[in-house]
């Protein structure tokens, strides 16, 4: 634990200074490339240890304790679209950007909560101009803060989240038997003897994947050296080409890294994805050609939409089918007579329902606190909470190359389905101040901790799980705060309003605005999608149950509505087709070998790529 609180304010200063000054280490993948690193680095250190120091070694539980906690920090801070990455910027975006103009003094500024936000004249000043001392008392005062009420927040999200993991874990884990693909990443690099790093296969893989990342950085260098491109842009093709025009992601990637990522996935899960992720482009070229619609990142065909209907759909299925096992976990907490042990589990199940009680409460009373209404505070939480465990179950069961889930959050849905006219100006403005949390769903920390129990219950380290998760929420947080106050109140961050913290902040208070002085009606046919789009999930669940050889898995239709899916389709395509391949007529040993080829590839494409990151920091080569 004190390793990893150690290395979470480095980790968050390295992803921080990629976000404003590279954008190199994303974070946009279900699997962080920095955790990796660091992981390969203290696995490599480790077993110099432990050849001349023995006793001095890390188990491979406290390896993956430190790993969990790296990944926990990193979700805090990750990239500038997810969480809580864009915070610090969003907490005083609208007292710099406030003109006579857009005339947000009158509109947006008092229907803030004080507490919550940065107005200081000479701190907003500092962080967008810079030329101010970060450690003034005039800038500490300004922040101390809103950075605790914050990090609360944040740190009673992830417990409510490891709460209620740790109920369903035993069921999803154990009964169901979820192949967790992204956590056997980590858990294949701790193994000690002649386990992964000895493997002809990944060494090979990762060496080959080293290098052709060697060579494009080269290329970026001396454009005379020809690179290898792994990404595809049509939007020249199809910009000015309708209806093909509608499609949303117009570029392709298909990285080393990501299809790697994709190999772990498993077969009929890969199939769905790809098949899924072509039926909503499908929608949005026919929405353009009808003419149904002229922008589909809003209005027809409502992929979004639909997605949050599917999420629904999921997690209200599931919970049916797991309904007995639910019930006797709830009788026996609540009695202490139930047949259900939880000798193994991360908390007692009495203790993980009042904790969850607890979280629930704290957040609804920050939540009114803020000037959110006591009904929508309750209907925001309850739709959280169902997105972030839908996220938990299908990241545990299919491990998608990413969960985006755009504009599917609570605050999204709310206003879509209800209308902005339904809602007070203080909740509108709890939802803008929310944005960071809601709007994209990539780094969710949710996942997270179910996957840290998937590893822990391998090492018999279950119950000592919460402190460091605990820990690792607080800090990643606080070091979110600190990495970006360090890094932008000697420069400004004006000179960097082209990253996605800033433009994410300015797309939120703008529809703030216009939401105040405008507000519209709900939109009958966003809810329309949200229903079609549960009703097709439910009926794939049925066929999926009624016939096991269904192609097609349920659990991959609200994920693949994401750009980030859309985006990654090809790299999901040759994943499939390799694997169908190798399953069909590899056999078992062809098939095991390229396993460990594909982790060789991750692995090897992470550490280079954040060697290559590290090497363009300290030579200052920023975008």
């Amino acid at each position: 634990m004190a390793i990893g609180a150690l290395l979470i304010p480095l980790n968050a200063y390295w992803l921080t200074w990629n976000v404003w000054y590279a954008i190199a280490l994303t974070g946009y993948e279900s699997l962080f490339g920095t955790a990796i690193f660091i992981l390969a680095v203290l696995v490599g250190a480790n077993s110099v240890v432990a050849r001349w120091r023995p006793a001095r070694a890390l188990a491979a539980g406290e390896l993956l304790v430190i790993y969990v906690m790296i990944t926990i920090g990193t979700a805090m801070c990750g990239t500038g679209w997810d969480w809580m990455a864009s915070l610090p910027t969003h907490v005083n975006y609208p007292f710099r950007y406030a003109t006579p103009e857009n005339r947000w003094a009158a509109t947006v500024h008092p229907v803030l909560p004080y507490w919550l936000v940065v107005s200081d004249p000479v701190a907003v000043t500092g962080f967008w101009e810079g030329n101010v001392s970060l450690y003034g008392p005039q800038v500490w005062l300004a922040w101390w803060r809103p950075v605790l009420w914050w990090t609360s927040f944040a740190a009673a999200l992830v417990w409510v989240f490891f709460c209620a993991n740790s109920l369903l874990r035993k069921r999803w884990a154990e009964e169901e038997r979820m192949a967790f693909p992204i956590a056997q990443v980590p858990m294949s690099m701790v193994q000690r003897g002649r386990g992964l790093w000895r493997s002809r296969s990944f060494q090979l893989s990762a060496g080959i994947t080293a290098a052709i990342a060697l060579l494009n950085f080269t290329s970026s260098l001396v454009p005379a050296v020809p690179g290898i491109p792994f990404t595809f842009d049509y939007h020249p093709y199809v910009a000015y080409l309708r209806p093909w025009s509608g499609i949303r992601q117009q570029t392709l990637w298909y990285s080393p890294f990501l299809i790697g990522l994709c190999y772990l996935i498993p077969l009929d899960l890969l199939l769905s994805l790809w098949v899924f992720g072509l039926m909503h482009k499908a929608q949005q070229v026919l929405t353009i050609h009808f003419g149904w619609n002229t922008d589909t990142w809003s209005g027809p065909p409502y992929t979004d939409a639909q997605a949050f209907g599917a999420l629904v759909a999921l997690i209200v299925m599931v919970f049916w089918l797991d309904r007995n096992y639910l019930s006797a976990l709830l009788r026996g907490a609540l009695t202490g007579r139930g047949p259900l042990g939880d000798d193994r589990e991360a908390l007692p199940h009495r203790l993980a329902l009042l904790g969850l009680a607890a979280g629930l409460g704290y957040l609804w009373w920050f939540l009114y606190r803020m000037g959110m209404a006591p009904l929508v505070a309750t209907a925001f939480l309850g739709i959280f909470l169902v997105i972030s465990l839908t996220l938990a179950r299908f990241r545990s069961q299919l491990g998608p190359p990413t969960h985006e889930i755009y504009q599917s959050g609570p605050s999204h849905v709310l206003t879509l389905a209800l209308g902005p006219r339904m809602f007070d100006a203080h909740t509108l403005a709890c939802f803008a101040l929310l944005d960071p949390f809601t709007k994209h769903q990539r780094s969710n920390p949710s996942p997270l901790t179910l996957e840290a129990m998937k590893m822990g219950e391998s090492e018999s380290t279950l119950r000592g799980l919460a402190f460091p998760i605990a820990i690792a929420a607080v800090l990643g947080a606080l070091s979110l705060f600190w990495a970006n106050l360090q890094l932008l109140y000697p420069e400004g961050a004006a000179l960097r309003a082209h990253t996605p913290a800033v433009r994410r902040a300015g797309m939120a208070y703008g529809s703030l605005h216009q939401d105040l002085i405008d507000p519209a009606a709900g939109n009958w046919q966003a809810v329309i999608a949200m229903g079609g789009g549960a009703a097709f999930c439910a009926a794939l669940m049925v066929l999926k149950l009624h016939f096991a050889r269904f192609p097609l898995h349920p659990v991959a239709l609200p994920v693949s509505s994401g750009s980030g899916i859309e985006g990654y389709i090809g790299a999901i395509f040759l994943a499939w087709l390799v694997k169908a391949i190798l399953l069909r007529w590899g056999g078992q040993r062809v098939y095991r070998l390229s396993m460990e080829a594909a982790l060789g590839v991750i692995i090897g494409d992470s550490l280079t790529q954040c060697a290559l990151a590290i090497v363009r920091q300290s030579l200052g080569m920023t975008t």
